[in-house]
C-alpha cells in the first residue's frame, strides 16, 4: 500500500512537469500570484507617467504594481522566463501583472502588463491594458482573455495587442 502511494505521488508530479512543459513549448507563461490586496486600487497617476522618461527614476515602474488605498481587491502576479535580449543574449525576464477586481462579483476592471526589464523607451510601448471588463478572474485562467493591448493613444504599430500566452495561478 505504502508504494502505491509513493508510485501514485511520483506519478502526479512527473504528469505536473509534462504538462508544464507542454505550456512552456506552447510558449504559455505562468503567471505567479503575488499578493491579493482588498480595499484596494491601481496606482493610475504612476501608470500616466509610462509615456514619459520620469518613470525610469525612483523605482516607479516598481511602485506602479503596488496596490494603494481603495474599494477593490487587486491582484499582482509575476512570470518568469527565458529570452533574447535586446543584445543577443539570454537572459531571465519578469512579467508583472496587476487587475483590479470587482471584490463582489470577481469582474476584471482594469489590469497593467509590463516587462520589468523592458529597455526601449518609452516604457509605455510595453505597458499593455485590459481592454474587456466584463471577465471573471478564475483560477487557472488564460491570460488571452483579458484581451490586452498596449494604449492606441501612444502606440498603432501592428503588434499593440499582448501576444503573449499565460496561465493565471490563484493558489
Amino acid at each position: 500500500m505504502k508504494a502505491l502511494v509513493i508510485f501514485a505521488f511520483l506519478w502526479s508530479f512527473q504528469t505536473f512537469a509534462q504538462e508544464k512543459e507542454v505550456r512552456l513549448l506552447k510558449g504559455e507563461k505562468n503567471y505567479r500570484l503575488d499578493s491579493k490586496t482588498e480595499h484596494s486600487d491601481l496606482n493610475y497617476k504612476l501608470f500616466k507617467l509610462f509615456g514619459s522618461v520620469k518613470i525610469y527614476s525612483g523605482g516607479k515602474i516598481e511602485k506602479a504594481f503596488l496596490p494603494k488605498k481603495g474599494t477593490f481587491t487587486v491582484y499582482v502576479f509575476t512570470s518568469e522566463y527565458v529570452g533574447d535580449s535586446f543584445d543577443g543574449t539570454r537572459k531571465l525576464f519578469h512579467d508583472k501583472l496587476i487587475l483590479k477586481v470587482n471584490p463582489k462579483t470577481n469582474e476584471v476592471m482594469d489590469g497593467f502588463q509590463y516587462t520589468m526589464e523592458w529597455a526601449e523607451p518609452p516604457a509605455l510601448s510595453d505597458l499593455f491594458r485590459v481592454t474587456d471588463d466584463s471577465i471573471v478572474l478564475t483560477d487557472k485562467m488564460n491570460l488571452d482573455e483579458l484581451q490586452m493591448q498596449v494604449d492606441e493613444e501612444y502606440f498603432t504599430e501592428d503588434y499593440s495587442e499582448l501576444d503573449d500566452h499565460g496561465i493565471l495561478n490563484l493558489k
